[in-house]
């Protein structure tokens, strides 16, 4: 029996768990560039606010370090709405969130690769018995986009 650990829980703040409890209405659905945009968008409104996102742009780190961030900005005045947070989660997972395919979580695979569950089941199956060594290796695995892993590819560590 596999236990998934979900990077969700890590957040410690009340507005933050918002973003979680809110955000599996949005992991259903595959996000397209309007949706890419609209997430984008409230990036900028709720931590633009305060600061430009520059700051965090080009500066990917892991999952439970974002958690730190988002609990350090919710403490310091940082807000939106349920669905501002959802969209700021989804961003930040998909776009600046670095994930190692052979130690990482199943859910921070699901989010930062861009996958399904089957895929996921199939990630955290090989790597039992055979780590990964590279994005061919992750290639060879049904249901893994070659686009997203080339646009992620940056971020995705074995």
């Amino acid at each position: 029996m596999t236990i998934i650990r979900s990077p969700l829980p890590l957040i410690r703040h009340t507005a933050a768990l918002a973003i979680c409890v809110t955000a599996v209405a949005f992991a259903a659905s595959a996000a397209d560039d309007s949706t890419g945009e609209l997430d984008h968008q409230a990036v900028q409104a709720v931590c633009g606010h305060c600061h430009t996102v520059d700051v965090f742009m080009n500066k990917p780190r892991s999952w439970g370090r974002w958690n730190d961030v988002f609990a350090d900005m919710t403490q310091r005045g940082a807000t939106g709405s349920d669905e501002q947070l959802t969209r700021v989660t989804r961003y930040f997972l998909e776009n600046l969130t670095i994930v190692n395919v052979n130690s990482s979580p199943a859910e921070e695979l699901k989010w930062a690769l861009g996958i399904g569950d089957d895929a996921v089941q199939a990630i955290m199956e090989r790597r039992q018995h055979q780590p990964f060594t590279d994005l061919a290796d992750l290639r060879s695995i049904s249901g893994v986009d070659p686009g997203k892993l080339e646009q992620r590819k940056s971020r995705i560590l074995f």
